[in-house]
């Protein structure tokens, strides 16, 4: 009788692997030849959320749960993976990640507070997909290939807004979502020394560039808006860009 209970059990936990077994592998290789994406495995019994990296467990987590774990989808910009987890409780369950690609190499994104001679911010007042409606944020983007973080601020801030910046002052990092992306950006703050025509993306939808003085800022902050024309129509922009709420706070710090 324990012989044929073995044997049922090791033919379950061999279905339980070939389950999903292509995703999982995919993952575990992405994990061992990008190990910044695990760099602290956790430890639930010290209250953190602990990864599960044994291919067993992490089919049985998977079955218990009805939720796939390993790599999900990927393209060239965005890598969905399902982490197989122990939570603080104990409990057993899956936790999603959305990782930027091109971070994996290294190249990461970032944001740039430009500030005027007579002390204004520009800002870019800018239609975003995810949100589908205008936004007015600092000037960011991605790195290329080969390209060091103040190089992309220079540039990312030449090509979106038009303005030449001169010595960049880093004024700390911050993860645009700690809770969905392992990315860090670096966001700077940088004097304007000229200017030229800008040439934003054909991805981007920036409709016009804003210079805000510190109190325009802070005073749109508080009210959660701003009202700008765009194309003849008086809208109330929303004003929550955390980015320069993070580049302003840091920035009146240092003062």
């Amino acid at each position: 009788m324990r012989a044929w209970f073995f044997f049922i059990f090791t033919c379950s936990a061999f279905t339980l692997v070939q389950a999903d077994e292509v995703s999982r592998n995919q993952y575990l290789e992405l994990i061992n030849s990008c190990p910044q994406l695990v760099p602290h495995q956790g430890d639930y019994t010290q209250g953190e959320i602990q990864i599960v990296l044994d291919p067993l467990e992490m089919a049985a987590i998977e079955q218990m749960t009805g939720r796939d774990v390993g790599m999900i989808a990927r393209d060239k910009y965005w890598l969905w993976i399902n982490d197989a987890c122990v939570f603080p409780s104990g409990n057993q369950g899956v936790y999603g990640r959305i990782i930027w690609v091109p971070a994996l190499k290294g190249i990461v994104g970032v944001a740039v507070m430009p500030v005027t001679e007579d002390g204004k911010v520009v800002l870019n007042c800018n239609f975003r997909h995810a949100t589908r409606c205008w936004e007015i944020e600092l000037p960011r983007g991605g790195a290329n290939f080969g390209e060091d973080s103040e190089a992309a601020a220079r540039r990312e801030t030449a090509e979106e807004t038009g303005m030449l910046v001169g010595d960049l002052i880093l004024l700390g990092e911050m993860p645009p979502d700690s809770g969905l992306t392992h990315t860090i950006i670096p966001i700077y703050m940088a004097k304007v020394i000229g200017e030229q025509e800008s040439q934003q993306e054909d991805s981007e939808a920036i409709e016009e560039i804003l210079f805000l003085t510190i109190s325009e800022i802070k005073q749109a902050f508080r009210q959660g808006f701003y009202e700008h024309k765009i194309r003849g129509e008086q809208k109330k922009i929303p004003f929550r860009d955390p980015f320069l709420a993070y580049a302003l706070l840091m920035y009146e710090l240092g003062k």
